[in-house]
């Protein structure tokens, strides 16, 4: 290998590992996630328009994922993960998982609150980043009532 070529590597591997890092590789990853998901997602919904024979690439739960979101817990289940991701921002993680559910949101943090009866902060109006996720609450209600 000659000089230039070795420098271009000890260059390229430099710049890597200082975008690895800031966790900007990470980031762009999870994007290009996010966006083929998408993409796929369009397509099949073009598909399903057309009234086309072809199966979907998205939303393949399987037979026992589907009977559990049918039910009220399981509706509670997704809507609070989703809360939690949406609480962590982890928005592209979210566009993932909302395709492969494959039915609509069930709730959002407002309802979850009235049917999990948790009090929201009404005090605090910059939204959920400042507060705790609706799964944390659940949670840490549960190991409570174990502790008594």
């Amino acid at each position: 290998m000659d000089d230039y070529m070795k420098e271009m590597m000890d260059l390229k591997t430099l710049v890597t590992k200082s975008l690895e890092k800031k966790g900007v590789l990470a980031r762009i990853r999870a994007e290009l996630r996010a966006n083929v998901f998408q993409a796929i997602e369009e397509q099949d919904h073009a598909t399903e328009a057309e009234g086309g024979d072809q199966f979907a690439l998205l939303g393949a739960c399987s037979e026992r994922a589907k009977q559990l979101h049918a039910t009220p817990a399981g509706k509670l289940l997704t809507g609070l993960i989703c809360e939690y991701l949406e609480w962590c921002e982890l928005e592209r993680t979210l566009r993932v998982y909302s395709p492969e559910l494959n039915m609509p949101r069930p709730y959002s943090r407002v309802e979850l609150e009235e049917l999990l009866e948790i009090k929201s902060d009404s005090s605090n109006a910059s939204g959920p980043s400042d507060t705790r996720p609706l799964l944390m609450e659940v949670l840490e209600g549960y190991l409570k009532s174990e502790r008594q």
